[in-house]
């Protein structure tokens, strides 16, 4: 995965030590290690992204052949409830839901939703990006009902994690080098280094490691394959409609195969006893 910082000046909120800052670093932190950890190279996680018009919320956009993802990792815990677009924190004393301010889910939606309204009038044909809220406390406790933004728990974050790899193709490598660069600029695809990036403790900027070779982006677009750049074109083609990566292909033509072979079996031992 390539990280890439699209701002500076988010970066000194990040370096506070007070609570509410705290969490929110900690709770960013193990949501990008398990991202860095998860996923190679077609992905692209954007940080500090500034949209006019929508505050000082600053998720982080996950881009990748399979989508894109406006997440917001939190540290809060507590008991909440969401229920379409409405917000609800349970009192500690009177055990019961109030609305509970800032709306992470509406607040969150229009973010994405304005990011998206904004790759379109640039020309893109880019897929809807949908709002996730994640929660790294395993503390944090949420009864949702059709909410406009998905809801990620601490234990759920590897169901999330397995879903970006088997939803079906949506973009091109093409595709995504150009959004990224209308999002953070034409440097943001400079040279960059293989194997997981060096971060430091406070942000998502690379740090350079020159002991690396410099490895130039591809000039020329080609097609991404479904989990791996080697798989035949036919199954490429395929992967975009069937949504099977390729190790359940080749399950699927092991269970063929032996199905072949009992079936094959059978018939010899009915001509015998025949």
């Amino acid at each position: 995965m390539k990280i890439i910082d699209c701002g500076e000046g988010a970066r000194k909120a990040q370096k506070s030590n007070l609570l509410p800052f705290r969490r929110k670093r900690e709770a960013q932190e193990v949501f990008v290690s398990s991202l860095a950890e998860a996923l190679d190279n077609r992905f692209f996680l954007l940080s500090h992204i500034s949209l006019p018009g929508q505050g000082k919320l600053s998720p982080l956009l996950l881009v990748g052949p399979t989508g894109m993802w406006a997440v917001l990792p939190t540290g809060i815990t507590g008991f909440f409830r969401a229920n379409e677009s409405t917000w609800e924190r349970q009192d500690e004393k009177t055990q019961a839901y109030n609305p509970s301010k800032p709306n992470l889910l509406l607040q969150l939606h229009a973010w994405a939703k304005a990011l998206g309204e904004a790759l379109v009038s640039l020309g893109f044909q880019a897929p809807p990006i949908e709002p996730v809220l994640f929660f790294s406390d395993p503390a944090a406790h949420v009864d949702s009902t059709r909410p406009v933004t998905r809801i990620v728990l601490a234990d759920g974050l590897p169901h999330f994690l397995s879903g970006l790899y088997q939803a079906r193709l949506v973009l091109e490598k093409e595709d995504i080098r150009q959004m990224v660069i209308a999002i953070a600029g034409e440097e943001a695809l400079e040279p960059s280094y293989a194997g997981l990036e060096i971060k430091d403790d406070f942000s998502l900027r690379e740090k350079k490691a020159p002991e690396k070779p410099v490895q130039k982006p591809p000039e020329a677009p080609s097609r991404l394959a479904a989990l791996s750049r080697e798989e035949p074109e036919i199954v490429r083609r395929v992967s975009r409609h069937v949504p099977f990566n390729r190790n359940q292909w080749i399950y699927l033509a092991l269970l063929l195969l032996v199905t072949i072979v009992i079936l094959i079996t059978l018939m010899f031992v009915v001509l015998i006893k025949a």
